[in-house]
C-alpha cells in the first residue's frame, strides 16, 4: 500500500503529485517520459515504477490542511511513462466541513498523466445526496475539474419535485 505524505511535506498529495504535468509535447517539448521525470521529485517517480501493481492504494489532496478528496483504488498499475491504469476506482470529493459530498466510482480507468485525464474504460457513477448520474464512460479534467458523460446517461434526482419548482418545471402528478 502507499502511504501519504505528512502534511508537513511540501507535496500534499501523492496522486496531486503523480498528476502535475501540464499540456503534451509536441515537437518543441520533451517526450511524456522526460516530463514526468522533470516534473516529478525522483522519490515519487520510484514509488510507480512502470509495470509494477500496487494493492490497496488510498492518496488524500489536500487545499493547504484541508482534505480536498480522497482516491482509493483496489489496485493501480504504471502502465508508461504516461499512463496509470486503475481498477475499482472510487473517489470521495470533501465540502469545506471536510464531510464527504461527492463520490465518483468505475470498476475501470486510465490516468494520463501528461493531459491530466481521468477516463473511465467501464461505465461510471457519481453520487451526490440530492442526485446520481450514471454513464457508459465519464472523462475527468483534473484542471478544470469538469465532468463528461457519454452514452446512456441516466441522472436520478431524489428528491425531483422540490428540485424541479426551483428551476419552474413542471413534474408529471405533481403540484
Amino acid at each position: 500500500m502507499v502511504t501519504p505524505l505528512h502534511h508537513s511535506a511540501p507535496i500534499r498529495s501523492l496522486f496531486a503529485a503523480a498528476i502535475l504535468l501540464c499540456g503534451s509535447a509536441t515537437a518543441n517539448e520533451p517526450a511524456p517520459g522526460a516530463l514526468v521525470q522533470s516534473m516529478l521529485p525522483p522519490e515519487l517517480t520510484k514509488l510507480f515504477p512502470i509495470g509494477r501493481v500496487f494493492k490497496g492504494v488510498a492518496i488524500p489532496s489536500y487545499t493547504d490542511d484541508r482534505l480536498k478528496s480522497v482516491m482509493r483504488a483496489v489496485t493501480v498499475v504504471r502502465v508508461d511513462e504516461q499512463y496509470l491504469d486503475l481498477t475499482n476506482l472510487v473517489i470521495s470529493i470533501y465540502n469545506d466541513e471536510g464531510e464527504p459530498e461527492t463520490y465518483i466510482s468505475m470498476d475501470e480507468a486510465v490516468f494520463d498523466l501528461v493531459t491530466q485525464q481521468l477516463v473511465s474504460k467501464t461505465p461510471s457513477k457519481i453520487e451526490q445526496e440530492k442526485f446520481t448520474m450514471t454513464g457508459d464512460k465519464m472523462t475527468f479534467e483534473t484542471q478544470t475539474r469538469l465532468s463528461r458523460m457519454e452514452g446512456n446517461v441516466r441522472v436520478i434526482i431524489s428528491d425531483a419535485k422540490d428540485f424541479t419548482s426551483q428551476m419552474g418545471l413542471a413534474v408529471p402528478g405533481g403540484k
